[in-house]
């Protein structure tokens, strides 16, 4: 699987953006990875991908009554997960990009 967004952000030198992504539910797709890709017609710039994450949000647990707690966290019926990276712009010019990535 790989993808590129359609639409484009911008960058300024020196900054750090975060992107995320999703699926419909349950959304796990695996090992992806994601990279800011500078658009045609831009000056030179390095834009560095840091920190690739993947996000589980899930329900905190259940109690029942007479029973022990239960942690609902990695439960394919309640949890969702999606994905984030961290971009910087390491050069002194700022520029168009779109997000792409894919998995492994």
């Amino acid at each position: 699987m790989r993808f590129r967004m359609s639409s484009f952000s911008y960058i300024g030198p020196g900054v750090t953006v975060r992107h995320s992504v999703w699926w419909s539910h349950p959304g796990d797709k695996g090992p992806i990875w994601l990279m800011a890709h500078p658009m045609k017609g831009e000056p030179s710039s390095e834009i560095i991908t840091e920190r690739v994450m993947k996000i589980t949000n899930c329900e905190i647990g259940k109690i029942t009554i007479n029973g022990d707690a239960q942690f609902g966290c990695g439960d394919p019926d309640t949890a969702y997960w999606w994905y984030a990276a961290d971009f910087t712009n390491d050069s002194s010019n700022g520029c168009r990009y779109q997000l792409e990535g894919g998995g492994f």
